[in-house]
């Protein structure tokens, strides 16, 4: 029996006592005052006291039913459950672990096996982290489901060990499956101590999972503010290091635009890549500081490459976007260097829509104007590109993951088509990313993008070729 249900079975014999122990007293009352005589209990009583009983009775079953403790699906703890325990070991500052272990493949499953196939799945999964649990003497873990296949644990044990027995687990998981079904399976640890927060340490283990399967450096170790002081002194010292990814033109076969991939250096991590910072950069409020600074840094290191019909696409914060002295600083800064603009796309990417489009309309086509291209990353995402395909004067827009990564399933192929057609009649040009395999390059070239990347067309170049 997993550690859930034994306390969903107290919970349950507690309600029952609830419910038994003023009918036990009700019952004594009657019979002692039946004894007596001289006092018998006034009918009128009886009468009010038994609709209040059975209102009471009613009310306890009703709150129980609603008070459940457990997920009923996999029947570990439900989210809030689990998160509040999580936050009383915050609060406690017990020395634990938390952890987070995600179904990789769960959308998949639901997909090709069904809802009900994935929720038998889902339930065997979290008895099959108990036993493995409990054969290494791991005794009443909390394991709650946080959403979908994602589900967090509440563990007292040596970082290092846990983290050799859940790869094992992950490594059997993979190997044998659940009901014949293959089961990837991901995770991350962080000590509760992390943050005070709770938000915060449920999102640092998100980050470290996508920072895995990207072969990205974990920094489960740095606490928030350590990590913004990090980045920058990186910043001020400007310690860039930057990557060209090559993206082929369909119509030409030749290699047109090169997308700028930014890693920022620190002495005491090495390489720390723009999506691991971009946090601590937009809560620093260094965005304009540094898409200044990583300017002036490519612009350096391109001013010896001769191929004038190249695009360069650089990704930039919509904050220094809607700010009028980047845009000064940004003309003046071609000019001094002679190179055009017209070869520069300025790449953005925001998950709220900004309230004035009308500002950001006129703001952007003041770059238009001084020869700038503007395209919108992660489109059809989740984010706000959808919004600003319809009002803001856009050229390019490269297509969020999720369309490459689950092409094989219908409905996203559908959507993906009709984006792409959407985009040539309004006069988009079209990028599809993370094209990594033959296959993937033949079904997806059959759409018509314009242009195509990933490591099937080229690993990202450390140099710019001459």
């Amino acid at each position: 029996m997993l550690y859930s249900e034994s306390k969903e079975r107290g919970n349950r014999f507690l309600i029952a006592l609830k419910i038994a122990f003023p009918l036990l007293v009700l019952i004594i009352y009657i019979i002692f005052n039946f004894k007596n005589s001289k006092n018998p209990i006034p009918e009128i009583l009886i009468i009010i006291l038994i609709p209040i009983y059975i209102y009471y009775i009613v009310y306890l079953i009703y709150n129980g039913f609603k008070s459940t403790l457990i997920d009923k699906t996999t029947k570990a703890f439900n989210s809030k459950v689990i998160i509040d325990l999580i936050k009383k070991e915050i609060q406690n500052r017990k020395n634990s672990l938390i952890v987070l272990i995600n179904i990789e493949n769960i959308y998949d499953i639901n997909e090709r096996y069904g809802i009900d196939n994935a929720d038998i799945l889902l339930n065997r999964f979290v008895q099959s982290i108990d036993t493995f649990l409990q054969n290494y003497n791991f005794k009443n873990i909390p394991i709650g489901r946080y959403s979908g296949g994602s589900f967090l644990l509440i563990i007292n044990h040596k970082k290092k060990e846990l983290k050799h027995l859940l790869t094992m687990f992950s490594k059997e998981l993979k190997n044998v499956g659940i009901n014949d079904i293959e089961v990837k399976v991901d995770f991350s640890i962080i000590e509760s101590n992390y943050d005070n927060k709770i938000e915060n340490i449920i999102k640092t283990l998100f980050d470290l999972i996508d920072d895995k399967k990207n072969g990205e450096i974990e920094f489960e170790n740095i606490k928030p503010n350590e990590f913004e002081n990090i980045i920058f002194n990186a910043i001020k010292d400007e310690k860039f290091f930057l990557k060209y990814q090559p993206s082929i033109d369909l119509n030409s076969s030749n290699i047109e635009i090169y997308e700028v991939l930014v890693k920022i250096y620190s002495k005491d991590y090495g390489l720390i890549s723009k999506n691991q910072a971009q946090k601590a950069i937009n809560f620093g409020g260094f965005e304009k500081i540094f898409d200044r600074k990583i300017f002036e840094h490519f612009l350096k290191e391109s001013q010896n490459f001769e191929s004038p019909d190249k695009y360069f696409s650089i990704s930039v914060s919509p904050v220094s976007l809607r700010d009028n002295d980047f845009r000064l600083f940004l003309r003046e800064l071609f000019f001094q260097k002679n190179i055009k603009t017209q070869n520069i796309i300025l790449d953005i990417n925001e998950k709220n829509t900004y309230k004035d489009m009308k500002r950001f309309k006129e703001i952007l086509l003041q770059y238009k104007n001084a020869g700038f291209n503007i395209a919108l990353d992660n489109f059809g995402g989740d984010n706000s590109s959808l919004e600003y395909i319809k009002n803001l004067p856009i050229d390019f827009v490269k297509f969020d993951i999720q369309y490459t990564k689950y092409f094989k399933n219908e409905k996203y192929r559908k959507i993906l088509e009709n984006l792409l057609k959407l985009c040539k009649d309004l006069n988009v040009k079209t990028m599809i990313k993370f094209i990594d395999k033959e296959e993937l390059y033949k079904e997806i070239k059959e759409l018509k993008p314009n242009y195509l990347q990933g490591f099937y067309i080229s690993k990202p170049k450390t140099i710019l070729p001459s």
